[in-house]
């Protein structure tokens, strides 16, 4: 884990990641295995805030464009237990502990709800929590506006990224996974987890 940990913070200490930044890295980011990549990934989304990890997904597609269905489950299921929160504060708003839900829903646009509110490995306690984040954040943390998302990555990354993106939807869509839904279905669909 210590491997994943300087290698976390060399990559914060050189951000912002923009075009070509992979590049002094990509023997390093090349040779993990993906176990390796997922804690990475979980690492970064714990300890950084969303700015950096959206940056981090969009300039190393290297990453996590060889993950399957199994490896972003693997992902989602590392992110638990999950960052409190209080429905009062906006303290949290630009936390990171969230950002797998992220990339997953709003930036290659599949749908995690189904795998994380329907699996028995996570507690009632866990899902309730995590609809009540849904419920007061979800709009603003799992969603992206894509017009505004097409024209980051045409201002600052490369373009590759795009062709990664659609790659790996198509691919979890045949592994079984489903299209994004929009914020009210998702709300309308497990509002039995609702908090008062």
């Amino acid at each position: 884990m210590e491997k994943i940990t300087v290698l976390a913070h060399k990559i914060y200490e050189s951000s912002p990641l923009l075009k070509g930044f992979q590049d002094s890295l990509e023997n390093e980011l090349h040779d993990l295995s993906n176990a390796e990549k997922i804690d990475l990934l979980a690492y970064c989304f714990k300890s950084y805030d969303k700015g950096f990890n959206i940056s981090l997904i969009l300039s190393c597609p290297i990453i996590w464009k060889n993950f399957d269905i199994k490896d972003w489950t693997i992902l989602m299921t590392k992110m638990f237990p999950r960052e409190e929160f209080n429905k009062h504060s906006f303290k949290e708003i630009n936390s990171g502990s969230y950002c797998d839900i992220l990339v997953l829903n709003g930036i290659i646009g599949v749908d995690p709800f189904k795998y994380l509110f329907n699996n028995t490995e996570f507690s009632i306690e866990e899902k309730k929590l995590l609809f009540d984040f849904f419920k007061h954040r979800g709009e603003y943390t799992f969603y992206i506006n894509e017009r505004e998302l097409i024209e980051d990555i045409v201002h600052f990354y490369d373009l590759e990224v795009f062709q990664e993106i659609v790659i790996m939807k198509e691919k979890l869509l045949l592994e079984g996974l489903t299209p994004a839904v929009n914020y009210e279905k998702i709300m309308e669909q497990y509002s039995f987890l609702e908090i008062f």
